[in-house]
């Protein structure tokens, strides 16, 4: 069975997605927004209507950083939110904390130690690309918890 999630992260100023068929990190890609609201907005609704249309994923996952009351990453996260829910998608939300306790034995402290996990385990991934590794670990989080849930 083809089964695909998308995972997205949202910041400030860009977004970023990951694409997982079946249990394999498939694509990831980051979106540079505008400083101006209106633009970013109109920028993430193309860049996530672009990414459900080309991988049609049944499945979604949303980072969230609950200490982080950002009103524009809140925002932004919430069109992202929206879109999904409109599409129809169930939507996992990922906690930052949620990733910091499931990554290791004692639990991360800093998000910085994540993305050394990240890139051990897709050296592949360029450095231009390496703020996409935060959307990567969130999907790769959802796919074990779904694995471990199953049996």
């Amino acid at each position: 069975m083809h089964s695909n999630l998308a995972a997205f992260k949202i910041f400030r100023r860009s977004a970023t997605a990951a694409i997982f068929s079946n249990r394999g990190l498939e694509f990831i890609d980051i979106k540079h927004l505008s400083n101006d609201p209106a633009k970013a907005t109109e920028s993430l609704n193309r860049f996530v209507a672009w990414t459900l249309e080309s991988f049609r994923p049944e499945l979604s996952a949303l980072g969230t950083d609950e200490e982080d009351k950002k009103p524009r990453t809140a925002m932004l996260t919430g069109v992202v939110e929206s879109l999904l829910r409109g599409q129809g998608i169930p939507i996992w939300k990922v906690a930052d904390k949620d990733l910091l306790d499931s990554f290791a034995t004692p639990a991360l402290t800093q998000k910085h130690e994540l993305r050394e996990i990240a890139r051990s385990l897709w050296p592949q991934v360029g450095q231009e690309q390496l703020p996409a590794l935060d959307a990567a670990l969130i999907g790769l989080y959802v796919q074990t918890e779904r694995l471990l849930s199953d049996h």
